[in-house]
């Protein structure tokens, strides 16, 4: 029975020292876990693609793959939005990666059309996907993937266009113009203040355009956006002279609190007066007509008188001639 016992006992202590030998990679395939993708850019909130008034498209991000093995690894790398993005985006097709080593790639983003970048609202997050897969021969060893949110910055354009009317503006009167507020960029903006100068015409004024303040504007012409128009009142007082006024009309934005302003010009006529000196003439010529007519009817009546003056006495010379 001892013996029996300690025959067991030794062939135990005989299997474990066989186990113990057996090398380490020889225990199995090693599984995903002996590499890693990941993130080198702090993706923990939503990536933002620089992007300026003229929709040029900058930035990049870095992802990383970490090697466990002691041998080196082959990727093959994709790379995916979910949705359409105003941007392009490249990076490396594969990627290698030394044993026992943790390498980075770089994604980068560039610019499109200027119209197509307005189409895409900043309110918008996009999911980008890197896939890396190993492969052996033509088989998937094994794959992993990572995802980050995306997106693009709100850039804003507010500014006015002004059109004309056939209308002429005379001094002591008023004529209405009609602007339209131009949201260039691609947000809903509004106008924070409205402001507007006038040189060389300080008789002119506009009534009523800090009322623009407040006022929404849509995106122009992008987003299903709805253009925004505005009716303003013009006025010349009655001491405006005749001339060209220059006149800046001048929009703060509320999203990036920008001044932008249109320039036009406007010409202001005075009202015409009589002329004083040739309306006294005209009297004048009035009066001495109506001078010279009485003189003219007078004139038979005061010679009628003196010719029986002259008769009478020639008379009276001639009866006292005959008595002599």
């Amino acid at each position: 029975m001892k013996q029996s016992f300690l025959v067991i006992l030794l062939t135990l202590l005989l299997g474990c020292s066989v186990m113990s030998s057996i090398p380490v990679h020889a225990q199995g395939p090693i599984d995903g876990s002996s590499w890693t993708l990941g993130w080198a850019t702090d993706m923990d909130s939503k990536y933002i693609v620089e992007m300026d008034l003229d929709w040029d498209a900058d930035g990049e991000i870095t992802a990383y793959v970490e090697n466990n093995r002691m041998s080196p690894l082959e990727v093959e790398l994709t790379y995916e939005f979910d949705d359409w993005v105003p941007f392009t985006f490249s990076g490396p097709d594969s990627f290698s990666v030394a044993a026992n080593t943790n390498d980075t790639f770089t994604i980068t983003f560039g610019s499109v059309d200027d119209d197509d970048a307005r189409e895409y609202n900043p309110d918008n997050t996009s999911t980008f996907t890197i896939t890396a897969e190993e492969k052996v021969g033509d088989t998937s060893a094994s794959t992993q993937e990572i995802e980050g949110d995306v997106g693009v910055p709100r850039i804003f354009d507010l500014r006015p266009e002004i059109t004309l009317s056939d209308e002429t503006l005379y001094a002591g009167s008023w004529i209405e113009i009609s602007a339209k507020l131009t949201n260039n960029g691609n947000a809903r903006d509004a106008v924070k203040q409205a402001s507007v100068q006038f040189r060389s015409c300080p008789h002119l004024s506009m009534p009523g355009v800090e009322d623009l303040a407040n006022t929404i504007v849509e995106t122009t012409d992008a987003q299903n956006g709805k253009d925004t128009y505005v009716t303003l009142r013009l006025e010349a007082s009655e001491s405006q002279p005749n001339r060209v006024c220059e006149i800046t009309l001048a929009l703060t934005s509320e999203g990036d609190e920008a001044s932008r302003s249109t320039t036009f010009e406007l010409e202001a006529m005075a009202v015409e007066e009589q002329d004083s000196s040739s309306t006294s003439t005209e009297t004048g010529d009035s009066d001495d007509g109506g001078s010279l007519s009485q003189e003219s009817n007078t004139l038979p009546w005061v010679g009628g008188v003196e010719l029986l003056i002259l008769l009478s006495t020639v008379a009276v010379r001639s009866a006292n001639s005959s008595k002599d």
